[in-house]
Parts: structure tokens; sequence; C-alpha cells
């Protein structure tokens, strides 16, 4: 584990370099590194140590905290990657920004009414998700890439602010999209359940991701949520979670924060830790 962690380490070093030409990196100090990797969900490996260079942090403070943090008994080590221990650092839901907003007249225009299937038992404005992308390639001359990876930032900062859910009792019943719960479209008779269900996966959201990755989440089959991730879920919040899509909300937030690798308009790319571990 040390010698794939110092290697990953050699091999950004010319990356280091390249970005110091055109912008000196600034001295980290402890805070700043332990902030900006708590940020990536608490994990140092490949891909974050990459974005924190390119966030001028020093490539030997990086090199410094690693080493502290792998010295740590209860860091998780797995493939390439360190995962700091709950009580080094809290896996919180990421800040995430997007340059759409729930009030804009781009996402207004893709709302369903609220009355639209209330044949199914679904009262809500749904979100039409390509239809929102089809409109921002237009109204905004976004490409596919583009509005694509401003959606799915979209929906993760929506899902942990508590203005959008993809909610159902029923893991057997897919909802008709992501609900709006703010404004006019608040007037839902599932508001509460789904309040309820916000306020647990924000309350518990370290302990959900590490319970997870814990057990059967691989990051080679897809990461969180795992085919166990209901029964972790329960005995995480002592009883039956009220809404049965609350592992794909998580995986949702983590691709708008960039925890997964390689994603695309046609690729949802890798989970990465602490998401998961490798076997």
């Amino acid at each position: 584990m040390t010698s794939n962690i110092t290697g990953t380490l050699q091999t950004l070093a010319a990356l280091a370099i390249a970005i110091s030409l055109t912008a000196a990196p600034v001295s980290a100090d402890d805070k700043q590194i332990k902030d900006f990797f708590a940020a990536q969900g608490c994990a140092i490996g490949p891909s974050t140590i990459a974005a924190a260079v390119a966030n001028d942090i020093e490539l030997s403070a990086i090199e410094t905290y690693a080493a502290t943090v792998r010295n740590d008994p209860k860091t998780v080590k797995t493939g390439d990657w360190l995962v700091l221990s709950p009580e080094a650092c809290e896996i919180r839901p990421p800040v995430v920004t997007s340059e759409i907003r729930v009030s804009d007249p781009e996402v207004i225009q893709n709302l369903s009414a609220a009355d639209a299937y209330a044949k199914d038992g679904d009262i809500g404005c749904f979100l039409d998700g390509p239809g929102l992308i089809k409109t921002l390639e237009t109204s905004r001359g976004w490409n596919n890439d583009k509005a694509h990876l401003e959606y799915l930032r979209f929906l993760s900062a929506s899902i942990v602010s508590g203005e959008l859910s993809f909610y159902s009792p029923d893991l057997l019943y897919v909802p008709p999209g992501f609900i709006v719960t703010s404004g006019r479209c608040a007037e839902t008779p599932q508001l509460p359940d789904i309040k309820r269900s916000h306020d647990l996966l924000i309350r518990h959201f370290d302990v959900l991701i590490r319970a997870d990755a814990a057990g059967e989440a691989i990051c080679r089959v897809g990461g969180t949520p795992s085919w166990k991730f209901h029964e972790v879920a329960e005995q995480v919040i002592g009883s039956k979670a009220p809404n049965a899509f609350l592992g794909f909300e998580i995986g949702i937030i983590a691709r708008g924060a960039g925890w997964y690798d390689g994603t695309t308009p046609t690729n949802k790319g890798r989970p990465r830790p602490p998401l998961c571990h490798y076997e």
C-alpha cells in the first residue's frame, strides 16, 4: 500500500512541476489540506491528489499529510487509496456549485403539472431530466457535455439542499422523476416523509457510506449503493428508511461532486473511495 501511494505521488510530481510554471503553489497548512481532502470524501488517492495539486497545494505537503494518515491504524487502506478514519475526518454531504437553480426558467419549463401523475398516486412537480438538458443546450448554447455536467451538479446540490428528491417508499415502484419540494411544488402529501428522509440522509451520510463501503460496495462492481445497501441503511438508521431510493440519492450526490472518475454523458464513470473498496 505504501509503495502504491508513493508511486502515485511520484507520478504526479511531473504534474506539479508543469503547474508551477504557470502558477506557483502556495504552502498549505494542515487545516487547508485537511479541509481539501474532507471535501473529497476524506479520501486520498490518484484523482484527489491530482485535484489538490491543480488547486496549488504542494505535492510535498500532500506527501507529508498522507504519511501521517497512513500511520493511523484506523485509516482504511484500499488499492491506491487512503480513507481517513471517522475520528480524523467526517464524510459530509459535499458542497457542489451548479450554474442551474430550481427557480431557473429552464427548470420550470421542464416540470410536470402537479396532477400529471395523480392516477398513479404521485402528486407533485416532477423534473424531466432529458428535457432539461436539451433546453439548456438551446437556451444557453451549451454542448451536451457541459449541459450534462451542470445537470449532475444541479441534482447533487439540490438533493443536499432538500429542494429535490428521488422518492418512493417502495423499491419496486420507481417515481416519475425527481420531485421538487419547494415553492409552488411543495404541496405534495409525501412532503413530510421526503423531509424526514432528507434529514436522515444528511445526519447519517458518513456512516451510511462507510458501512456500505466496508461491506459489499466494491469499486469494480459499482460502489455505493451496493446490493445490500437497504440492510445497511436499516441498521444505521434503526428502522426501514422512508425512501427506498436513499442509496440512489447518495450515488447522484457523489457523481455530481466528482467522486466518480471518468463520468461522461454516456458513462456514469467509476466510483472511487470512500464509496467503495478494492478487493
